[in-house]
């Protein structure tokens, strides 16, 4: 059977009965007891339902009890386990903060079992899966049971005959809904199984389950007799009136056409003639004489002699010779085209003047310090530290000093603290090479030994 179940209004139920419940059992209690607990509410499986929450929070926490470091399936640790539980189970106490909780579950758990025993059961058998489900524990379940009783009996006995000792849970639910829609005979209603319950509180079943109602595959319209079509009026003919032709009213004098007026004659202009304008006369222009042009080369000599260059001893002359002020050049037009080169001192005048032997110029060479020599004595200048690039110092940290830092900084304070390339070598091997296990074929080693002869 399909139906939907409204939690919602099960849990509103489930609180509002329970706060008028508790209210009047713990007006002189702050506890309750085991045997008080049997003897709670009138309706009896309300009750076994309240000690069936106890017992299966009890399991659970029974299960955080065992450690890995002991032996829980010794047969002597089980039996004090079981002898330990029942005798707390002859020791409940539970105070009202504690127990209202359990009271709701417990009315939220009736509910569903009377009115939705498919949606309780299968909850419950998930709730013990674990994901197995042994027998026993079925069997101890089945003990709290009264409403619709027989579909845990009928799993139990099932499993059983399959000869297995435990299932998993979704073959243990596949065995309930074997047992409801096998039996649904023996299910009870949910009227009678909630009618103690709901004289408590008055309440409808239909509140907490709805059954669907069946889809309508016909219309009820389509059922009903057709009504009688009504009977048309008889048709009656209609005569036009016929109205007298009435003659038409005097029009108003402020709507009166005005008398139409002839217009006057217009007399005809005649056009007067125009006297044509006389021909244009043509002028012919008189020729002009054409003046011949002879080009005439300039003289090439003179620009010539400008551009000669001076000679060396001129040009020493004309720069030792006191500045004078130059007095403005006047326009050169047409054969002086090019403005005159006022002559540069150049370096053969210089080594005219001053002449350098070869002796100096080797002397000077030899005196000049090479790249290579410049940059080794910046290298042996700069810290170690700075030599090495940011990588390279956490590849040596993590494989040649194991991870240590202090390790590393005491290294390179004390390569900065050698002399030369084969004192920090030896200072290495001897300090750092035995301490560390470093193999001397390995390639960050031969990387290190590298910078290290960089640094000198």
């Amino acid at each position: 059977m399909e139906y939907t179940v409204n939690q919602q209004n099960i849990q509103k139920y489930a609180e509002r009965l329970t706060n008028d419940l508790c209210r009047m059992f713990f007006v002189n209690k702050a506890f309750i007891s085991g045997p008080e607990i049997l003897s709670f509410n009138p309706v009896n499986q309300l009750n076994l339902l309240i000690v069936k929450n106890i017992f299966l929070n009890w399991q659970k926490e029974a299960l955080k009890l065992k450690s890995p470091y002991f032996d829980y399936e010794d047969e002597g640790v089980k039996q004090a386990l079981k002898t330990f539980m029942n005798k707390l189970s002859n020791h409940i106490k539970v105070y009202r903060y504690d127990f209202e909780p359990l009271v709701t579950k417990s009315i939220c758990d009736f509910i569903l079992l009377s009115a939705a025993p498919q949606d309780f059961f299968t909850k419950e058998v998930e709730a013990l899966a674990s994901p197995k489900v042994p027998v026993s524990l079925l069997k101890e379940f089945s003990k709290y049971i009264r409403v619709n009783k027989f579909v845990m009996e009928q799993v139990v006995t099932e499993i059983e005959a399959s000869g297995y000792t435990e299932t998993f849970g979704g073959e243990t639910i596949r065995f309930v809904m074997k047992s409801l829609n096998e039996n649904p005979d023996k299910i009870e209603s949910a009227e009678t199984a909630l009618s103690g319950l709901l004289q408590q509180l008055p309440a409808e079943v239909t509140d907490f389950v709805c059954i669907p109602k069946p889809l309508v595959t016909r219309p009820a319209f389509l059922d009903q007799p057709k009504p009688e079509p009504e009977k048309e009026p008889e048709y009656v003919p209609v005569t036009k009136p016929v109205f007298e032709k009435e003659e038409p009213a005097a029009e108003p004098f402020f709507m009166a056409s005005e008398p139409e007026i002839a217009p006057e004659p217009v007399a005809e202009i005649v056009e007067e003639s125009v006297a044509e304008p006389a021909a244009e006369i043509e002028v012919a222009p008189e020729p002009v004489a054409e003046i011949p042009y002879k080009w005439e080369a300039p003289a090439l000599e003179p620009l010539a002699e400008e551009l000669a260059a001076p000679s060396v001893e001129a040009q020493f002359e004309e720069m030792e010779a006191p500045a004078t002020e130059a007095e403005p050049e006047e326009p050169v037009f047409g054969k002086n085209l090019v403005q005159k080169i006022k002559p540069v001192r150049s370096e053969a005048a210089d080594l005219a003047k001053d002449p350098i032997t070869l002796n100096e110029t080797l002397r000077k060479s030899e005196q000049r310090t090479t790249l290579a020599d410049a940059l080794q004595v910046k290298t042996a200048a700069a810290p170690f530290k700075t030599l090495v690039p940011m990588h390279y110092r956490f590849t040596f940290i993590s494989n040649l000093f194991a991870g240590s830092q202090q390790a590393w900084a005491e290294a390179v304070e004390k390569i900065d603290a050698t002399n030369s390339y084969e004192e920090a070598i030896a200072m290495l091997k001897a300090e750092y090479a035995g301490t560390y296990n470093w193999d001397k074929e390995e390639d960050n080693v031969a990387i290190l030994f590298n910078y290290v002869e960089r640094k000198f």
